[in-house]
């Protein structure tokens, strides 16, 4: 593991990620700034990887953060994060997202957080851990949308970012998993569209803003 120290120039919070395997992208930055939460809220991070989002959500709005990482690996170093940054209240589990209604409980959080596997084919890494966070082998969007309804209360909001192209296939996931698409921002690169940031309403009813575009 080629293990670094960088700096998020948010702050003065910092992340150790894993150069060979374990980072993150502009993606969950763009991501976390889209989020709206409060201090005090209890928030899940659905796949956290090195701790990314749940390092700035919570250092952004002082929002209680449980962290859910199947990767073990990946899990250590996003607690360790949470630590060097002093960060009490970010929780770090080791553990299949899907599985924690069995053990939490269901609704419990008021929000929640995802930037999920994008691919579902094409050629992937033969490194087993960047497969797992590139490719939907271990969470597909509608197990995320379902987890994420089992665990928000009922008027919970739930925060993806997905490839723009897939943006009908992440409405019809949330939809079918009870949460009403509420609020969406398209990330531009050129000309075109990379990237959607979605935030869903568990209960809520139709009606959809869109936010002024960013654009890289």
């Amino acid at each position: 593991m080629s293990r670094a120290v960088e700096d998020l120039q948010c702050k003065n919070l910092k992340i150790i990620v894993d150069k060979d395997g374990f980072s993150y992208g502009r993606d969950a930055v763009l991501l976390a700034n889209f989020v709206r939460a409060k201090s005090g809220e209890r928030a899940l991070d659905m796949g956290t990887g090195t701790g990314i989002l749940a390092i700035l959500v919570n250092g952004k709005t002082g929002a209680r953060i449980t962290a859910v990482e199947i990767q073990q690996e990946a899990a250590a170093l996003a607690a360790e994060s949470a630590r060097l940054n002093g960060q009490d209240n970010i929780e770090v589990l080791a553990g299949d997202v899907r599985e924690l209604h069995k053990s939490l409980g269901y609704a419990l959080f008021d929000l929640a957080v995802c930037n999920p596997p994008y691919y579902t084919g094409g050629t992937a890494s033969p490194d087993p851990h960047k497969r797992q966070c590139t490719h939907q082998q271990t969470l597909t969007l509608a197990e995320a949308a379902q987890s994420a309804s089992r665990l928000l209360k009922n008027g919970g909001r739930f925060y993806l970012c997905y490839p723009a192209e897939g943006f009908a296939a992440l409405c019809a996931a949330l939809i079918q998993s009870g949460i009403q698409p509420k609020r969406v921002q398209l990330a531009y690169g050129g000309n075109r569209p990379y990237l959607v940031l979605v935030e869903g309403k568990k209960g809520g009813k139709e009606g959809l803003l869109f936010e002024p575009p960013i654009f890289d």
